[in-house]
């Protein structure tokens, strides 16, 4: 069976000249186009992580009261201490520990 072949599109992005004349003068070239495309992503993601900010202060803002309140109990009834919490990964050492040797 072939190996599925990927498809790729083309995306045309216009760039700020002074970005550009920066990037030419600072990154070889043969790394231009990944250093660009890394920034681009980390850009895309940003906004698409801003946007699931808004989505979830909208969700939360039109929660009632009794929800809000039902949550924040259950998140209480689940809060570790630190206290708790170092005694846990302490366990986990010692069983590896235990394990290994």
């Amino acid at each position: 069976m072939p190996a599925a072949r990927r498809q790729y599109e083309v995306v045309s992005v216009s760039l700020p000249r002074d970005l550009v004349k920066r990037a030419n003068a600072v990154i070889p070239k043969a790394r231009r186009s990944r250093v660009i495309t890394s920034m681009l992503t980390a850009f895309l993601d940003s906004v698409s992580r801003k946007q699931l900010e808004r989505d979830y202060a909208a969700y939360y803002s039109q929660r009632s009261a009794r929800e809000a309140e039902e949550e924040r109990d259950l998140l209480a009834d689940w809060k570790l201490s630190d206290e708790e919490a170092w005694g846990i990964l302490e366990k986990e050492e010692a069983s590896r520990r235990r394990k290994a040797g």
